[in-house]
């Protein structure tokens, strides 16, 4: 993975969640919201290769904004925690996702902005 198929996905996915929370909330940009950041933001990460896939991680820690949003958000004491858990793999698993989590949600209010104007 290069840096540009990192930031199309990345659009892709928040641009992806955005519809279907809109469509779901019937245009209510405000339960769209609430209706992503209670499930849906962490169930597509969850799930996507990116993260589960430890081949790919280091380079989605690479590529991303915000590769320090883990150990900022949860400190010291949960890197440890993902080391001992698993090792390395483990903890660059981790961040990867949170890395994720951090550039979706920094994509996701433009998202939602957009499918509002377009409705």
């Amino acid at each position: 993975m290069n840096y540009q198929e990192y930031w199309k996905e990345i659009e892709e996915l928040a641009d992806s969640l955005a519809c279907e929370a809109m469509t779901d909330n019937e245009n209510d940009i405000e339960a769209a919201r609430v209706d992503i950041f209670d499930s849906r933001l962490h169930e597509a990460i969850d799930e996507h290769r990116w993260v589960i896939y430890y081949s790919y991680n280091l380079d989605v820690i690479q590529h991303s904004n915000n590769e320090d949003y883990y150990n900022d958000n949860f400190g010291g004491e949960a890197l440890t925690n993902s080391l001992e858990q698993g090792g390395l793999d483990m903890l660059h698993c981790h961040i990867a996702f949170w890395c994720m989590y951090a550039d979706i949600m920094d994509r996701l209010d433009d998202a939602l902005a957009e499918y509002e104007e377009a409705a």
